[in-house]
């Protein structure tokens, strides 16, 4: 194998420890599409972070950190385990989530060290609640209160894949002006 191999990086999917295969693999895609974002941000400063658009209506990257990490807690809390926030999550996020015409909340002045803390809180969480899951816990459908859906975890978990990974294409494009 290591002449099949040789110089060149080997790329696999590594399911995360202790978890089922299958719920480890998408857990490990998460880990790997957070690996690019956080990547993407280290080291910005408060400048980057904070800015709008030539316009000053965009969407600045600290919000985008913001609202991540909100919707990853959200999705876990009210759709797969459909209880309330612990104290501990709730005190992470003290701004509104969105404006009254449905626009993100604009999180100036947060230094990306902050924010990075506030999605590995929140992603430490999420696996440490989801590693554990039985494969039929994972395909078991939900139906949380005042929705008009229900999710099984691992839909949940690919749309969070997704979600963060449209971001992370946001955030490099910002960048890249």
């Amino acid at each position: 194998m290591s002449e099949t191999f040789a110089g060149r990086e080997v790329r696999t999917v590594q399911p995360h420890p202790g978890a089922d295969n299958e719920v480890g693999r998408w857990l490990w895609a998460m880990e790997e599409v957070r690996r690019g974002l956080e990547g993407e941000v280290a080291g910005l400063d408060r400048d980057r972070l904070d800015w709008r658009g030539h316009s000053g209506d965009d969407n600045s990257i600290g919000s985008l950190l913001y609202h991540i990490a909100l919707i990853e807690t959200s999705w876990l809390f009210e759709d797969i385990l459909m209880r309330p926030y612990p104290e501990d999550l709730i005190a992470l996020f003290p701004h509104d989530h969105r404006t009254r015409d449905g626009k993100l909340t604009h999180v100036p002045g947060v230094p990306v060290s902050e924010h990075l803390e506030r999605l590995r809180f929140v992603r430490r969480r999420f696996v440490d609640l989801l590693g554990p899951m039985s494969r039929d816990e994972w395909d078991r459908v939900r139906a949380p209160e005042g929705v008009d859906y229900a999710v099984s975890p691992a839909w949940v978990v690919f749309h969070l894949v997704e979600h963060e990974a449209g971001h992370l294409f946001e955030i490099r494009a910002i960048n890249r002006r």
